[in-house]
């Protein structure tokens, strides 16, 4: 199997293979891997493998426990030895367990130590999240290093604790000052038949072309958050203007083409801002969604023609106006302080990965004590698990290749911005999720009874959406490290750690293809280093400078002398 490098990889610093390293016996879960492996070189009288070492790094294997744990295919892929690999795993188990040890002993030795660490821990600290699941996993290597955890089926697996962390849900605090507000939004079963059918329209509009249309379709989940933000302004129309049930129509939103027709729209964000206190991100959205209803609405008294080079409805004065309230909003967004505390849910990409690495000690048939977890809770760690896949349809945009991987092929239909940047190229799935993903597809998923095709579900049969996920990402975050983190933030999150970091423009550049943005978002809307931290490399390169001219003048100095 091929292995390539990530693209928002970085090399890691390599130790010489006449470095010092540390001995066998000093060797533990947290050794950093180029260490691990030269100790072991040493023990086993063999020259370093810098490329090896190189590979293991490039592809974020960066521990000796991480190392221990590799699956032979793996290892083989990025060219280490599989003796250099035992050697590593030798060395963790004869700090954790006697040699002779059964892997069902191993599995109970390995959760009292683990759960001994982790009682430890300070509630909410997110401290020590890796070297606790490397642990686990590398104390469960048997004494040949072939066989860890992980290869072992989920119905053998024992799982940990799932309050180890102790951060329990009543001790969460909010992530802002906004106290939790009355629905106001119209419902379904509030819309008159009339409402009902023009929300149907007003979807068809902006999901499919027809003759004279003078924009591009837009995506699906697009469509469906403008009809959600319409929705709560015709329920402000209602409930605190007083228009009936009966008379609501988009109509009643936007009374006029002329710039005028953005009053009611106008009164409605003055609303949210003080009785919801919304951010200004937020506000840009709603204004967004009203300029749809807009070009909806008046469509036919439009003239333009887009092919002759001509502004989409740009001879509308209620679009015209709504443009200029929504480019007001994002340049205001630049710089406007956030809602909400980022400290109380903001995680770096390493401790995001973190996170996974202890969902995956999860995903197992048994508790702790050895006895049967019910099927449905199996089903429920695996989707935990695998969370990041969520919009994914068995067939259609999760399927096999044919070298056997497991392929995620999103089309121009499947993502937000899939319009301007057509088919994304095929994501292989790594091989390491396998284990997990198939068991969940062959057999667990069916635990939850779904009534659809897609990969991921609710309790009630229903496709996992926006809102449910949202709920399971931000529980599962804060169980394990008392941040509200959300499913939104995780790009944000490794799109700062990479521009942070030593990823190269042209790296940068191919993660913003793929992820289906440009690198203009990536940098205005991804970024979150401060302004302090953006600066950083420009101090460095100057102090840097200052140190060269000095030493400069110095010399010069001297040869005067």
């Amino acid at each position: 199997m091929r292995h390539t490098r990530h693209l928002w990889t970085r090399p890691g610093v390599l130790l010489a293979s006449g470095s010092t390293s540390p001995s066998a016996a000093a060797v533990t879960p947290d050794t950093k891997v180029a260490a691990a492996i030269s100790a072991a070189c040493e023990q086993l009288g063999k020259p370093f493998p810098a490329a090896a070492v190189q590979a293991l790094e490039s592809n974020w294997y960066s521990t000796a426990a991480e190392l221990a744990a590799l699956p032979e295919e793996t290892a083989r892929s990025l060219g280490v030895p599989l003796r250099l690999k035992t050697a590593v795993a030798d060395m963790l188990s004869s700090r954790s367990a006697p040699p002779t040890a059964a892997p069902a002993a191993a599995r109970g030795a390995a959760a009292a130590v683990s759960g001994q660490q982790q009682a430890a821990q300070p509630p909410g600290s997110a401290k020590g999240f890796l070297s606790s699941a490397m642990q686990y996993f590398g104390s469960l290597m048997q004494p040949d290093g072939e066989v860890s955890w992980a290869a072992l089926p989920i119905e053998e697996r024992r799982s940990q604790k799932m309050a180890r962390f102790n951060n329990p849900f009543s001790s969460a605090e909010k992530v802002s000052k906004r106290t939790k507000p009355e629905r106001y939004a119209i419902s379904l079963a509030e819309m008159s038949p009339a409402l009902q059918a023009e929300f149907a329209a007003f979807h068809r509009f902006c999901t499919v072309r027809f003759f004279g249309a003078q924009s591009e379709p837009i995506a699906e989940v697009t469509a469906a958050k403008y009809a959600d933000h319409l929705r709560g302004m015709l329920g402000y129309v209602h409930r605190e203007r007083g228009v009936p049930l009966d008379a609501l129509s988009f109509s009643q939103l936007l009374p006029s083409s002329e710039r005028e027709g953005v009053s009611v729209v106008f009164d409605y964000i003055l609303w949210l801002h003080a009785a919801r206190n919304i951010s200004v991100n937020t506000e840009g959205l709603v204004v967004r969604s009203a300029a749809a209803a807009a070009k909806f609405v008046y469509h036919s008294k439009s003239t333009v023609n887009p092919g002759r080079g001509e502004t989409a409805y740009s001879d509308l004065g209620v679009v015209k106006e709504l443009r200029a309230m929504s480019n007001a909003a994002k340049r205001q967004a630049k710089v406007a302080p956030r809602v909400s505390d980022e400290e109380k849910k903001w995680l770096d990409w390493p401790e995001y990965l973190q996170v996974c690495a202890e969902l995956r000690l999860e995903c197992a048939a048994r508790d702790p004590n050895g006895r049967h977890r019910k099927p449905s809770a199996v089903a429920w760690s695996l989707q935990r698990y695998l969370r990041t896949l969520r919009e994914l349809e068995v067939g259609r945009t999760l399927v096999r290749d044919r070298e056997g991987r497991w392929v995620i092929r999103h089309g121009p239909q499947d993502y937000k911005t899939g319009r301007a940047y057509g088919e994304r190229p095929p994501l292989a799935i790594a091989p390491h999720i396998y284990p997990e993903l198939e068991a969940y597809m062959d057999k667990w998923r069916a635990c939850l009874e779904p009534r659809h095709n897609f990969l991921f579900t609710q309790r009630n049969g229903e496709p996992l959406n926006e809102k449910s996920l949202y709920k399971l990402f931000w529980t599962t975050a804060y169980r394990l490290t008392g941040k509200r983190t959300n499913p939104h933030l995780v790009r944000d999150s490794i799109v700062t750690y990479l521009r942070g970091g030593d990823a190269t423009e042209r790296e940068l550049e191919a993660l913003a293809l793929y992820m289906g943005h440009s690198v203009e978002m990536q940098r205005g809307v991804y970024d979150r280093r401060t302004k302090e931290q953006k600066v950083e490399p420009a101090v460095e390169l100057l102090a840097e400078l200052n140190r060269r001219a000095m030493s400069s003048a110095s010399s010069g100095s001297d040869s005067e002398q």
